[in-house]
């Protein structure tokens, strides 16, 4: 767990050591920050052990690329020695001339009970899958070009499969070497394209890996993950991210609108590809409210804010669902938040493809001032780091997104300015949203948006 979040999966495999995959301690999120969830079966009943970790070593050559991890696999030390019960048990790892082809495997976690759920199971689910043959998983060109067939291996039953928040789990079958008397690990869900979709299936490997991609070291967002994020695009090419707010409006940032011409730009709603434009809404913008307190230096803008009106309203669906805005003055400090969008991957580099993610930690407003930026920056705007991830060139305007208890996502922040990309001294800046709450539903009246 993540805080409150369901974070991943895992297995015990001693009294001390916990099976997962490398991808659950990279891409912002540190061992540290876990919480590890012992004989859980109901996730609202407090009868589990919650223990914290103490180290976690995930592969040497485990190594990610935009759609999967390679050696995606970890080792997670718990703080102190389980207690074994019947409720509490190490799983057995396979020998190698152990073979589970055509055997019934199961998956087991509390993950997504389906795509683009934003919840997590409150109880423990298990499913069966049988393994899938390399040559037919590699029929699919994203598993052609992904797939490691030393260490990854992909399993599928039509209408079941792993779906997110289960990465880490194990996938797990009894041998008839033992006699079918005992249960052992055959693979850890790392990576798959959607949840139990034909020619899809969810890869598990004895070494593992995830969906994983970069904004600047993130990752890929699972295809409309995030349906509130659009692409603003000006001359066909990407130019600013930005949310939907209501059926009618997103909100972005000023420096988006404050030297360009909104009419030559078109507003992509619902998109995941941009290779891909099929089901996807597309949306000139009528007019555009930047906030008139906006000023700019060289180096930042402030109050750099803004609220675009669409031509026509969007209908909400499973591709397009408006954000949630925080309430007033609401603080996230320390926090972990994720940006989302099709900015550029580093400096001098090209647009993503593919809407991409990555976890950044929120700063308090005295860390950001003790950072080089401190001259520039104003209570009105809130910085977000972590090594090597950040939002780059092309995401401006985009959302910072912090996942509440109440199991939806709020929008923290507008992606504003930066000095490079991914620079230590130099944490990425944003607008706070939570600052102009009255001043966003002033410009967004009379339109559709959640409760």
């Amino acid at each position: 767990m993540l805080g409150p979040k369901l974070h991943c999966g895992g297995a015990i495999i001693t009294d001390m050591h916990i099976l997962t995959a490398g991808h659950c301690i990279t891409f912002g999120v540190h061992f540290r920050d876990l919480a590890v969830y012992v004989g859980m079966h109901d996730r609202l009943d407090n009868s589990f052990v919650t223990l914290r970790v103490t180290n976690g070593v995930k592969h040497p050559q485990f190594t990610s690329n935009a759609v999967r991890d390679i050696n995606d696999i970890a080792v997670l030390t718990l703080n102190k020695k389980l207690r074994f019960s019947d409720k509490v048990r190490p799983i057995c790892l396979p020998s190698e001339d152990m073979d589970f082809h055509n055997l019934p495997l199961t998956v087991a976690g509390w993950g997504k009970t389906r795509q683009g759920a934003l919840t997590s199971s409150r109880y423990l689910l298990e499913t069966k899958v049988q393994i899938v043959d390399t040559e037919r998983c590699r029929k699919s060109s994203i598993y052609r070009d992904n797939l490691v067939p030393d260490t990854m291996m992909c399993a599928y039953s039509l209408g079941k499969d792993a779906c997110q928040g289960d990465s880490g789990g194990p996938l797990f079958s009894t041998n008839r070497k033992t006699h079918n008397k005992k249960w052992y690990q055959v693979g850890i869900v790392s990576w798959g394209i959607d949840c139990a979709m034909p020619d899809y299936p969810e890869c598990g490997k004895p070494s593992d890996t995830v969906v994983s991609m970069r904004i600047v070291g993130g990752r890929r967002a699972a295809p409309h993950s995030h349906p509130w994020t659009v692409a603003i695009l000006k001359n066909n090419r990407m130019h600013c991210g930005g949310a939907i707010i209501t059926n009618k409006h997103v909100l972005s940032a000023g420096h988006c609108f404050k030297w360009d011409n909104f009419k030559t730009m078109q507003v992509l709603i619902g998109l995941d590809n941009l290779d891909n434009l099929n089901n996807v809404a597309h949306r000139n913008i009528s007019d555009v409210v930047i906030h008139e307190g906006f000023t700019s230096t060289a180096v930042r803008d402030e109050n750099d804010i803004a609220v675009a009106t669409l031509n026509e309203p969007v209908e909400f669906g499973q591709t397009i669902v408006p954000i949630c805005l925080p309430t007033p003055g609401q603080e996230f400090a320390s926090r972990v938040g994720t940006i989302v969008g099709w900015g550029r991957m580093g400096v001098e580099k090209s647009s993503s493809k593919f809407l991409l993610k990555a976890l950044l930690r929120i700063l308090s407003d005295q860390e950001c001032m003790e950072s080089q930026l401190k001259q520039h920056l104003k209570p009105t705007m809130m910085c977000a780091f972590s090594k090597g991830k950040d939002g780059c060139q092309g995401d401006s305007g985009g959302p910072l997104l912090v996942f509440e208890n109440s199991g939806r996502y709020v929008q923290a922040g507008v992606v504003s300015w930066g000095i490079g990309c991914a620079d230590p001294r130099y944490p990425g800046v944003y607008t706070k949203v939570s600052n102009y709450i009255d001043w966003i539903r002033q410009h967004s009246k009379d339109a559709i948006t959640c409760d």
